[in-house]
């Protein structure tokens, strides 16, 4: 416990417990009181608009105050945020609550992740990455199956997630010990410029973001419009993260051994495929494998393309680097739960599946043709 990786990694473990309750349940909960899908949309990409508004100065908070310090104080925020989604049928409420969550988030990730790569280097990198990705989808996975709660009271979810993440704040406050925080502390503090991000890694940030935010959305929309059941979606979503627990692990230890741009070029070729495979039919147990394999490619974009940026970025520029990083995702997110629910509006069944091919086939083909010269 003394070796704040593995505090940061247990943490994260626990919260993301709650992490995996709270945008399922609040979309199932608009869906089934006849919401129209643009407040659904609108909502989700309200919390993540917090990660675009947050990132760009988080930062430098942990450069001047500590990653400890902004890390609980992500908790707390999302923990508030969490316990407001009780009155989640108020939208007047439930808007600015997400915003407010959507900060305690980016605090979280991005104070944890500053946290890794700091206690990482070139050889384990990519294995401490993929292992967080890994131990948060655990802690996600989790939560989707806690969402059945919810038939126990609208207002159950929320203070269960509530109390998880409350538990790991109690641990990292007891147990997470970063012991240079005062030489962090003390460097001068040198603002990076966003254009010295690597275009790689803005580019495989935002991808992610798009299909991890609309994803969780889509997948209830879609499962529900098409004859699926409440427990059945839940299926769907919890094959989806289990995939980033399976297969995202290795395939993050592989950037420690090939190059990371190559390996985002293959899986985003492979993802697009395996993209186009839910149009074939509606089985359930097909779906369910199908979105398995899914969710292990498409979190590669973020572990691995994280990987890609610090190896390329000065290492006193760490912390904001991922602050960018996350900035793009957030960016991502922004645009995929509107895109995403349009989409299904539109067509329930194909639209977004080939909408997400196509974007897959995009980024194979324009990184490929800028980074292939070269490499």
């Amino acid at each position: 416990m003394k070796n704040p990786l593995i505090a940061a990694l247990i943490g994260i473990t626990i919260g993301g417990v709650g992490f995996g309750l709270l945008t399922p349940v609040t979309v199932i909960l608009l869906e089934q009181s006849g919401a129209p899908s643009w407040i659904t949309g609108s909502s989700t990409t309200l919390g993540y608009l917090a990660v675009v508004l947050a990132s760009p100065f988080t930062g430098r908070l942990i450069d001047r105050f500590g990653v400890k310090f902004i890390l609980n104080s992500g908790m707390i925020i999302w923990l508030i945020g969490s316990l407001g989604h009780i009155f989640w049928y108020n939208y007047y409420v439930l808007f600015p609550i997400r915003l407010i969550t959507g900060f305690g988030a980016t605090f979280i990730f991005i104070a944890t992740e500053v946290i890794i790569n700091r206690c990482s280097n070139e050889n384990n990198r990519g294995h401490n990455i993929g292992l967080y990705a890994v131990l948060l989808s655990i802690g996600i996975a989790a939560g989707t199956l806690l969402i059945f709660t919810v038939e126990y009271g609208d207002w159950v979810p929320f203070v269960i997630g509530s109390s998880i993440m409350l538990l790991a704040l109690f641990f990292m406050i007891y147990f997470l010990q970063v012991t240079d925080e005062a030489v962090f502390d003390s460097i001068k503090i040198i603002k990076m410029k966003f254009k010295e991000m690597p275009f790689l890694s803005l580019a495989s940030a935002g991808l992610y973001g798009i299909f991890e935010s609309a994803i969780i959305v889509v997948l209830p929309l879609y499962g529900l419009r098409n004859g699926f059941n409440q427990i059945e979606v839940s299926y769907f979503l919890t094959s989806f993260v289990i995939g980033g627990i399976v297969l995202l692990y290795f395939l993050s230890k592989l950037s420690d051994l090939y190059s990371s741009a190559k390996l985002l070029l293959i899986i985003s070729l492979l993802l697009g495929i395996f993209m186009l495979i839910p149009t074939l039919s509606l089985s359930l147990t097909f779906l369910i494998i199908v979105f398995f394999i899914i969710g292990g490619f498409v979190p590669a974009y973020y572990t691995i393309g994280l990987n890609f940026t610090v190896q390329s970025i000065e290492k006193k520029h760490i912390a904001q680097a991922n602050s960018f990083f996350i900035m793009m995702y957030g960016l991502g997110t922004l645009i995929g739960p509107i895109i995403g629910s349009m989409i299904v509006e539109i067509s329930k069944r194909y639209g977004f599946w080939i909408i997400s091919a196509a974007l897959c086939f995009s980024f194979f083909l324009i990184v490929l043709r800028k980074y292939l010269p070269n490499k």
